[in-house]
This record gives C-alpha cells, sequence and structure tokens, in this order.
C-alpha cells in the first residue's frame, strides 16, 4: 500500500511560515519605529541656528568631534534597537531562527515516522532535539541572521551619517532632515521584513533537507523531494510550475542558489518515499489533485 506524504494543506503558505512571522514582522515593525524616534532626537539635539529665513537655512552647531561622537550614538541606537544582543544567540531575532528549525524538525519528523516504520521505531523527537546535530542547526540559522542584522545596523548608520552630513553643510532645513530620516528608516524596515520573510521560510526548507539526507545516510531509506507551490498572485511561474513534481535535494538545492529563487519565495518541499526503481511513491489522487491545482493556477495567470 502506497503511503502518501504528509502534504501540506495551506495553499497561501504550505511552508508553514506566516505563524513565525507574523511574531516577527510585529517586533521588526516595533523596534524600527524606536529606533527612528531615537534617531530623531539624537538629531534634534544639534543645535541650529538661522542665517536665512527666506530659503530656510540654518547653521548647524557640529563640530568634527561631535560628528564622531553623533555618529557613535546612532551606531549605539541602532545595534540596541535592530541587533539587541550581544551574540548571536541572543540577540532578539534568535528566537525566531529557533523556531523554524524547531517547527522543521517536528513537521519533518511526523511525515517520515508516518512515511517508514524503520524510522519511527527508530527516532523520537525527544532524542532529535537533544541532539548534536539540532543545536547546530539552532547555532548555525542564529549566526547567518546575526551576521545579516548587524549588517543592517551598521549599513544604516552609514547611510544616516551620510544624509546628516551633507545636510549640516548645505545648511538644510531640519524639518526636511527629519522627513530623510524617516523615510530611510523605512527602507530599513522594508529590508529587515523581507529578510526575515526570505530567511524563516528558507531555514524551514533546510530542516527538511537536513532531515531527507540524514534519513538517507542513516537508514538507507530512498526519498525524493515533494515540490507544493504557494499559489499567490505574486507566485512566479517557474515556481508554480515545480508543484507536484519530485526532485532530490541537490536538485533543490541548485533551484535556491540560481536567479533570486529564495527571495520572498513561499514553496515548500516534503520528504516521499521512492520506489526500487526511483519512482516516487505517491497515489494517484495526489498526484491528480496536485496536476489539477497547478493546472488552475496557471490558466488564472493567463486571464
Amino acid at each position: 500500500m502506497i503511503k502518501n506524504p504528509i502534504v501540506p494543506k495551506s495553499k497561501s503558505d504550505p511552508v508553514g511560515a506566516n505563524r513565525i512571522l507574523s511574531k516577527a514582522f510585529t517586533d521588526i515593525k516595533a523596534r524600527h519605529k524606536g529606533a527612528t524616534k531615537a534617531v530623531l532626537a539624537a538629531f534634534d539635539a544639534i543645535p541650529t541656528y538661522a542665517i536665512n529665513a527666506e530659503f530656510d537655512a540654518v547653521a548647524y552647531g557640529l563640530s568634527a568631534a561631535d560628528r564622531t561622537a553623533l555618529s557613535e550614538r546612532i551606531q549605539a541606537i541602532l545595534d540596541q534597537w535592530l541587533v539587541d544582543g550581544r551574540t548571536y544567540s541572543d540577540f532578539f531575532y534568535a528566537d525566531y531562527s529557533s523556531a523554524a528549525v524547531a517547527q522543521g524538525t517536528a513537521v519533518s519528523y511526523a511525515n517520515l515516522s508516518a512515511l517508514s516504520a524503520v524510522y519511527a521505531s527508530s527516532e523520537t523527537l525527544s532524542t532529535i532535539i537533544h541532539s548534536e546535530a539540532y543545536s547546530s542547526a539552532i547555532a548555525t540559522a542564529q549566526f547567518k541572521s546575526y551576521e545579516h542584522w548587524t549588517n543592517i545596523s551598521t549599513s544604516a548608520k552609514a547611510d544616516l551619517m551620510e544624509l546628516i552630513t551633507s545636510a549640516v553643510a548645505s545648511g538644510k532645513n531640519p524639518k526636511s532632515v527629519v522627513g530623510d530620516i524617516s523615510r530611510r528608516m523605512e527602507v530599513s524596515r522594508s529590508k529587515a521584513l523581507q529578510y526575515a520573510q526570505t530567511d524563516i521560510t528558507d531555514t524551514l526548507r533546510q530542516t527538511t533537507l537536513a532531515s531527507d539526507n540524514r534519513v538517507q545516510k542513516q537508514y538507507g531509506i530512498k526519498t525524493g523531494l515533494l515540490w507544493t507551490s504557494a499559489f499567490l498572485a505574486t507566485t512566479r511561474p517557474n515556481h508554480a510550475a515545480r508543484s507536484g513534481k519530485v526532485y532530490t535535494a541537490e536538485e533543490v538545492q541548485a533551484f535556491y542558489a540560481t536567479g533570486g529563487n529564495r527571495y520572498s519565495c513561499h514553496c515548500a518541499v516534503t520528504t516521499v518515499l521512492l520506489d526500487d526503481d526511483g519512482k516516487p511513491m505517491l497515489t494517484d489522487r495526489l498526484k491528480e489533485t496536485m496536476s489539477k491545482e497547478r493546472e488552475t493556477w496557471e490558466k488564472a495567470q493567463e486571464g
């Protein structure tokens, strides 16, 4: 009897990232709001002197030493709000990285246990999450994110200081500079949200790939990866075209390594058993269902 894998039920979020992303997005938005307020307060503290009322020109009381102090102050503000931690394992985003690894591991365990009696009798979720491999996966995800978030903070500081230095040199009206600072922080927030979406979904997929690789090596079970596309208005045609098809881990990795495919992707992969000839063990009903879902989406895009 053919055992289908536990395929995702959600058509819009098959990888299962929305719950984690919802919390992360709320946190990121609040942090950027606080950072923006603090940066504006630091800018507002710079003394100004009106020199041309007609053109709203001002002179700023900002010496070279003051500029250095302001740069350090802005960096400290951004680090406090956008990193909020001294190491990769205790900064604010670390919890979201570990949550993605935990969820991906639990989903993969449930699927593999349902597919293979050998695996089910040999593994428990408890032993997996207390293993060195699991701890390593969390550390890797957290470290990758920590590097990214510290880069976001450093990049934002450089842009803000360039903006402020230019405004000081030209005597730009402070009200206009406030708007410029706010818009620059909005750009940072937008990039941060985009990063979180890409990072969490990628971590969930990478956890599946790691579980798939381990079960092949440790138990000699032949597996492939069944692709489930997210059928959204923003789904790329080359992503949707893969839905219902089975790939090797190497093929999945190669796809996401090219053409920006990993960015803003909501697709999922699920381990499926292969028969002795290397063909996916899927019921005709499941194959037909997934094929029709793909065709329905493709026709909707044509219309």
